[in-house]
């Protein structure tokens, strides 16, 4: 495989991580949010506008993304934390997904 096809491989398993881990954490987080938590959530439109962005411009928007979601539900300084800590936790997601799918392809020595 050429060094070109890797890097293509390593940007599909990086659309496919951000975008699913992140839909995951909003959605499931929404689910569980009651009251005024819930009333500052996103719209339906706006979250799916969210997942669109993460779709076109890939982890680092989600990270973004995600401290934006806790913190807008939140409204506290424990919302911006957690969203940090979601962000970090989606960045090493697709840091390890791009390795992993360089290292599937040396493994299989395609």
């Amino acid at each position: 495989m050429t060094p070109g096809n890797v890097e293509f491989v390593q940007v599909l398993t990086s659309w496919i991580t951000a975008v699913g881990a992140f839909a995951a954490v909003v959605t499931r987080d929404e689910r569980r949010l009651k009251g005024p938590a819930l009333e500052h959530a996103w719209p339906a439109a706006s979250r799916d506008a969210a997942i669109l962005g993460v779709f076109l411009f890939g982890a680092p928007y989600a990270a973004l993304a995600v401290v934006i979601h806790f913190a807008r539900t939140r409204h506290s300084f424990w919302g911006v934390l957690v969203g940090l800590l979601w962000g970090l936790c989606l960045l090493l997601l697709d840091i390890g997904a791009g390795i992993g799918a360089e290292t599937a392809i040396d493994w299989l020595g395609i």
